[in-house]
């Protein structure tokens, strides 16, 4: 399994609100899983981890805050780029939960400005994959003791 299936499964195992979430055993599962469409509760379990509101991850997801109530409303899956955002969000949470250990290190963590990111707020940067490339390497070298 990738190195980010691997976070996204320790992500949406350790998140009781995604406990009837059958995990993906492999990248290709979850690439299957993907396009069928993601569950409301991974996003709920991303914002329980992160702390935020869902307009907050409505914008990390790149789509309006009235869309991503829209989809709640309906209880319809995040499908395309919202599930793959999704899935690239809580790929940083699962290694941030390696590293960090406790939900409130994570939340505390993801929304302080960080030496080795130049003073930038993580949680200002995973809506690419370039910043969450970022984001996750610096919480990879704090994990091996790497400390920028």
């Amino acid at each position: 399994m990738s190195a980010v299936a691997v976070d996204v499964s320790r992500f949406l195992q350790s998140n009781r609100s995604t406990a009837r979430f059958r995990v993906p055993a492999t990248a290709l599962q979850f690439d299957a899983l993907l396009r069928k469409g993601l569950a409301l509760s991974v996003a709920d379990a991303a914002v329980a981890t992160l702390g935020i509101p869902r307009e907050r991850l409505a914008r990390l997801l790149r789509v309006s805050p009235s869309t991503l109530e829209r989809r709640f409303k309906d209880k319809a899956d995040l499908t395309g780029a919202e599930a793959d955002a999704l899935y690239r969000i809580i790929g940083v949470l699962g290694v941030a939960q390696r590293v960090l250990v406790s939900d409130e290190n994570v939340r505390s963590w993801m929304a302080r400005p960080q030496p080795g990111l130049g003073g930038r707020v993580p949680l200002d940067l995973i809506d690419n994959a370039a910043g969450t490339e970022a984001v996750t390497l610096l919480l990879e070298q704090i994990y091996h003791g790497i400390v920028p």
